[in-house]
């Protein structure tokens, strides 16, 4: 599905819920992103459940640790924001995992249809975008902070609302923004802002318009992260 569709937050929903907790006996997150490297992968699960930090380089060795965790353990594993749609590799990381116990799942959230095919085990799963009305829900929560609707951004807040595409993390987002701004006319410029004529993945303007409208001390923050890894 699309960026700021959902996905993460559905797979935490079932990573936390309950029965996941009392059906696996370890239930394991690894944030992948784009950097789909098994090593890495096989080091964050090995931390994730050892809770210590991993120092082993030689992936042999990684290799036995994992399958010594894994073995005969019944376990849910989350791989969070895959991106890559390299067979080979996805076989790779896909015979480690078979020492587990009869029952283990693995869940995986992402963007490529293509990732979905490669995987295959069990049909995938699309998240259909929000309807407007959700959508609207979920921004007024956020934009304003009691329960009454200040009629004259209502009309406003709606129309903003149809460009978040259904996406909740948009809705959110926008919401959030709008909290900050109290005028018709500071709504309005949300609302016909050039931005949202930018092609892109569904998410982006949202997310530029809101960056663009942070005060300067916040916008320095940003650069500021870009130094760590």
């Amino acid at each position: 599905g699309m960026g700021g569709g959902g996905k993460t937050t559905l797979a935490q929903m079932v990573y936390n819920n309950e029965r996941a907790v009392r059906h696996f006996h370890m239930r394991i997150w690894v944030c992948v992103s784009d950097d789909f490297d098994v090593q890495k992968i096989v080091r964050a699960i090995i931390e994730s459940v050892t809770r210590k930090k991993c120092r082993v380089s030689d992936m042999d060795l990684l290799q036995e640790e994992l399958r010594e965790i894994l073995s005969a353990k019944r376990f849910l594993l989350v791989l969070d924001d895959v991106w890559n749609e390299n067979e080979e590799k996805w076989y790779g990381l896909k015979d480690l995992l078979t020492v587990g116990a009869a029952g283990s799942s693995v869940i995986v959230t992402t963007r490529s249809k293509i990732v979905s095919l490669i995987l295959g085990t069990v049909e995938s799963y699309e998240l259909a975008p929000l309807s407007e009305q959700d959508c609207w829900t979920l921004f007024k929560k956020r934009a304003f902070k009691s329960a009454e609707e200040p009629q004259n951004l209502v009309t406003i807040g709606k129309e903003i609302v149809k460009k978040c595409g259904g996406l909740p993390l948009a809705a959110k987002t926008l919401g959030s923004l709008m909290s900050l701004k109290s005028e018709q006319w500071e709504w309005r410029s949300v609302l016909q802002s050039e931005i949202w004529e930018v092609r892109g993945d569904g998410i982006l303007p949202s997310l530029r318009l809101s960056y663009n409208h942070l005060p300067s001390h916040l916008k320095q923050c940003f650069p500021y992260c870009t130094f760590f890894p």
